[in-house]
Order: C-alpha cells, then sequence, then structure tokens
C-alpha cells in the first residue's frame, strides 16, 4: 500500500539519543504515565521515523524465529528446512505487525479516533520494541532448558502476560478513552491479531502441532 512505501521509512532514522527518549517515553505510558506522551514525536516525521522501531526489534524477533523453526523441525521433520520456516515466521511476525495498523488506519474515522492515530501508532511500533526485548528471557530459558516444558510455559506466560497488562496501558493512554472503550478496542486487536497469526501459519504451513499427553 502507498502509505506504506513513503521514502520516510528509509530516511530520517532517528539518532540513538531520539530512540532513547522514544523508549524513555513509551515505557512510562506503559506503566500509566500519560506524561511519557510528551517525549514522543507525532509529527509527519516522527509518525515513520517509529518504523524504525521494527529494526531495533530485530535482535530478538531473530532469535525467536531461530527457536521456532528449531522446535518445529523436531515436532515436524517434514515442514521443510529450518532456513525456510525462519523466512515464513518473519513475513508473519512483521505482517503481524504493520496489518493491524492497516486496519486500524480504515476504522479511524468510524472509530472516532482520527486525532489519536498518530500518537497510537507511534506509541505502539515503539511499545512493540519494548515487548519484543522483554520476550528475550523466556526464549533464552526456551532454547537452554527445552526439557523443562513446566519451566519454559510458565516463564512464558508471566511474561506474555506482562507484556499485555503494559501495552494495555500505553493503548489506554495513546487514545485518551475511557477504560471501558480502550479495553474493548485492545480486546478485539489483540483477538484479530492472533487469529492473523493463526490463518498466516496455516496457511504458509507452519503451524505448531498440539502435543498431548
Amino acid at each position: 500500500m502507498r502509505i506504506f512505501l513513503r521514502d520516510e521509512l528509509m530516511n530520517d532514522i532517528p539518532d540513538w539519543n531520539e530512540i532513547q527518549r522514544y523508549l524513555r517515553g513509551t515505557w512510562r505510558m506503559m506503566n500509566g504515565h500519560a506524561d511519557g506522551l510528551e517525549e514522543l514525536d507525532f509529527s509527519e516525521d516522527g509518525f515513520w521515523q517509529s518504523f524504525h522501531a521494527i529494526t531495533i526489534s530485530l535482535p530478538p524477533l531473530i532469535l525467536g524465529w531461530i527457536v521456532f523453526a528449531n522446535d518445529l523441525v523436531a515436532l515436524r521433520p517434514g515442514t521443510g528446512s529450518r532456513l525456510s520456516i525462519i523466512g515464513s515466521a518473519a513475513f508473519i511476525d512483521l505482517a503481524s505487525w504493520v496489518l493491524p495498523l492497516v486496519i486500524v488506519a480504515l476504522l479511524a474515522r468510524p472509530l472516532g479516533i482520527v486525532k489519536r492515530f498518530s500518537p497510537y501508532v507511534v506509541a505502539t511500533n515503539w511499545g512493540s520494541a519494548i515487548g519484543a526485548w522483554l520476550t528475550v528471557p523466556a526464549t533464552l530459558v526456551r532454547m537452554l532448558f527445552p526439557d523443562w516444558p513446566t519451566l519454559i510455559g510458565s516463564m512464558s506466560m508471566m511474561v506474555y502476560a506482562l507484556i499485555i497488562v503494559f501495552t494495555y496501558r500505553l493503548v489506554h493512554v495513546a487514545l485518551k478513552k475511557p477504560y471501558i472503550w480502550s479495553a474493548t478496542f485492545f480486546i478485539a486487536f489483540i483477538i484479530g491479531s492472533i487469529l492473523m497469526v493463526i490463518t498466516f501459519q496455516n496457511a504458509l504451513g507452519i503451524a505448531m502441532p498440539s502435543v498431548s499427553g
């Protein structure tokens, strides 16, 4: 789509001081503090710069793709090569990052959040970067202790529960809507994102099989 082919995605990369300020402000928002908004840039340049959060997230994302590929090959040897699985997982993660924002953009007017759309995108992009790095401990546990499923499951649930709580706070602060409105929007967003990931995984043949017993 045209809006995601803008030259701004390739230019005006924020420097390290700016990135630190954006992450600091986002972290404040994720802890429920509205003053974190003051640290973010909601101008047109700031809007496009926020997509560089994807670049910042690549190390933990790549680690996750590698671990996912190793697990899938172990459970389903005929799925394909690790490289192809990593490529599919990368496509799914990046698509599930960008496509929901496109959907929100299309629904912004009927939802009454046109004026809050830029703050929402900027904040959630930088928030997604923080969320990606928060998954590192769980990913490392999964990689280093593959024979400890209870530890892996407990660690993963704890980390993802924290990310959900932090992200909800971020969304609430960014949208400046009542709690019930923000919660409804957030739940719909989460459910839609999960369904999107499941659909892509099934379509690309990399769905993780259910483990019973």
